[in-house]
């Protein structure tokens, strides 16, 4: 391990605070707790609004509260680069509390130490039993063969696929007496059919080109009750991995891991001179430049992508690049800024 004049000499203070804040972030006694944003909100590198952006939420989006300050910023996981955003602007994640129940973020203190915490009301009991659906189901799944990430839907309809799913269904499973109704755009229009048995590999005009669909069981469209259920949200995709990288000129780094090293390196930042500087994908790593905005993995995934080294003039601060990691999987970067000849990044790398 380098000593820390060694470790500021090289990355600068700013990285290693933020290192140090997402250690804190991570000790054991912290308990996450559940919250979405009321707004678009952005997330930063420190508990005030004087630190860096590095992301920014959804409303809606939902997020794990690790750790909060008296001025009730709280340090949160998400699916981008994690940081600090106010808790004003957070709510109960629907997960996290039961039907009717009137529930609320508070920030409390346990022996001195801020936390926030979910506090919610006694629930009323439910007037009359709520209807059991039927084990009727149609699963979907993102691999041929059944394989891969996947969602059942036992009664109910999709009119706009997201969380991974759009243009990405490969196969459909169909259990008890359920029936699909896939289409290939939004608010079930364009190619559309109706699937009532078990299909392991979509053909060409279906197979990862389907952005919404329905689903209909004897519980819902068939007799019954008539009223859909709510539909689940199908899992998003796993993180493999995030943070803030801090990149010296003649470096190189890892995506897959989150690594300054040369081991399994995806790139090589390399400074030519103070002029030429080229970003150089390594080990078989690909880099698409796109228009430079946030694109998501879907976005990412259909990317043009190219083993071509890139001219840092490219890539202002505030551009978003993404990747195909050199062990396969899909990452996106954003610059978030230089200092001399370092370049500093947040990074989000995707199981999928």
């Amino acid at each position: 391990m380098r000593p820390i004049a060694q470790l500021l000499r090289y990355f600068g203070p700013a990285p290693l605070l933020a290192a140090g804040l997402a250690l804190l972030g991570q000790n054991a006694d912290a308990q996450e707790t559940g919250a979405i944003a009321r707004v678009d909100l952005n997330v930063r590198t420190g508990p005030g609004t004087s630190y860096g952006v590095v992301d920014t939420l959804d409303a809606g989006e939902r997020v794990e509260v690790i750790e909060c300050q008296r001025d009730r910023w709280c340090y949160v996981n998400q699916d981008g680069p994690n940081g600090w955003v106010s808790s004003s602007y957070l709510e109960v994640a629907p997960a996290d509390s039961s039907a009717g129940r009137d529930c609320r973020l508070e920030l409390s203190f346990d022996s001195d130490r801020p936390r926030l915490s979910v506090v919610c009301e006694s629930p009323e009991p439910p007037a009359e039993p709520l209807p059991t659906p039927s084990e009727d189901l149609a699963c979907f799944y993102d691999g041929a063969g059944f394989s891969g990430a996947h969602f059942c839907l036992g009664g109910g309809r999709f009119d706009r696929l997201d969380n991974g799913f759009n243009n990405r269904i490969s196969a459909i499973r169909i259990e008890g007496d359920a029936r699909a109704r896939v289409c290939s755009e939004p608010n079930q229009r364009g190619f559309c059919w109706v699937v009532n048995s078990d299909v392991a590999t979509l053909g060409p005009l279906a197979d990862n080109r389907i952005s919404s669909l329905a689903v209909y069981t004897t519980w819902w469209g068939g007799g019954g009750d008539p009223t859909p259920p709510p539909a689940p949200v199908p899992p998003r995709l796993r993180t493999y991995s995030t943070g803030q990288l801090s990149v010296d000129g003649t470096w190189m780094f890892d995506l897959d891991e989150g690594d300054v090293t040369t081991e399994g390196a995806d790139f090589w930042y390399r400074v030519i001179n103070s002029s030429t500087r080229r970003l150089v994908p390594r080990n078989g790593a690909q880099i698409a430049l796109g228009d430079g905005s946030n694109r998501g993995f879907d976005g990412c995934r259909r990317g043009a992508f190219s083993n071509r080294p890139v001219n840092m003039s490219r890539l202002t601060v505030g551009t978003y690049v993404c990747v195909k990691t050199s062990e396969g999987r899909i990452s996106q970067f954003r610059v978030n800024g230089y200092s001399g000849r370092t370049m500093r990044i947040g990074y989000t790398t995707w199981e999928g």
